[in-house]
């Protein structure tokens, strides 16, 4: 158990990436980047959308931007088809920049999106 504890504080000690805020891992079938006002964020709301959708969220990963008002959080998802998450975090007036599915086609527009996104990290 100790190793186990020590293998989880090692990795997630590792110096942060676009490459682990984008990243999926096994456990993880999906992932959604949305933004939000500082003010507007509460994660135990984001929480009830995705649940509500029956997926269960793997891995949140929070990024303040610079201006700081506002977040990039990065929601990675055990659902292979999250299009009603999508639906419901925008109906709540949720702001998705990205999104990806392990199985799904990645389109030119998620393609277009993604460089914007990583454009915007850039800066």
């Amino acid at each position: 158990m100790k190793d186990f504890i020590r293998h989880q504080i090692e990795k997630q000690s590792v110096s942060f990436t676009v490459e682990n805020f984008l990243g999926l891992s096994d456990t993880e079938n999906s992932l959604v980047v949305i933004e939000i006002s500082l003010v507007d964020y509460t994660l135990t709301e984001i929480a009830r959308i995705v649940e509500s959708n029956n997926a269960r969220i793997m891995n949140v990963f929070i990024l303040p931007v610079a201006d700081g008002n506002t977040l990039i959080i990065s929601i990675k998802l055990n659902l292979l088809d999250i299009s009603p998450v999508l639906m419901s975090l925008e109906r709540f007036n949720y702001k998705v920049l990205h999104y990806e599915m392990k199985e799904g086609v990645v389109t030119e527009t998620h393609k277009e999106r993604l460089d914007e996104l990583l454009y915007y990290l850039n800066m």
